[in-house]
């Protein structure tokens, strides 16, 4: 069986959301990153984040760059923005230098910013979020 785990960084509460309908598929609690909490050896991490005046972060750049060399084999990332725009190269990077493997495809939602968006992630947004989560178990398992 493999091992699981969802992170998350979220100021707002949307991307939290969307880490707990992934991690209700995957079985597994999301964990918040501003919370304690140990990652031991991984097959699969899904990293969530909020996309904040187009790019991830500070926190959850610092949280994954000082995560273990060679306890995470793969990751799977998502991501919600107001604008709609992916801004996780620079988490793929970070990554790949740790030597763990990405799914190719990643998730982008909506996330609420004052007016833009208002009411995302709603149940259309979460029910891709499991599809995704579905998608990227079947192809780390087979």
């Amino acid at each position: 069986m493999a091992v699981v785990n969802v992170v998350y960084y979220s100021k707002k509460g949307h991307t939290q959301k969307v880490a707990e309908a992934i991690a209700e598929v995957c079985g597994v609690e999301a964990l918040n990153i501003e919370e304690p909490h140990t990652i031991g050896e991984t097959d699969l991490l899904f990293i969530g984040m909020g996309v904040y005046a187009g790019k991830p972060d500070q926190l959850l750049l610092d949280y994954l760059d000082n995560l273990p060399v060679n306890t995470i084999r793969g990751a799977a990332i998502f991501s919600t923005s107001a604008r709609g725009k992916d801004s996780t190269e620079l988490i793929v990077h970070l990554l790949k230098h740790k030597g763990i493997t990405i799914y190719p495809k990643r998730l982008l939602l909506k996330g609420q910013f004052l007016f833009f968006s208002k009411g995302h992630p709603n149940e259309e947004d979460l029910d891709q979020a499991r599809a995704f989560a579905s998608e990227v178990l079947q192809s780390f398992q087979g």
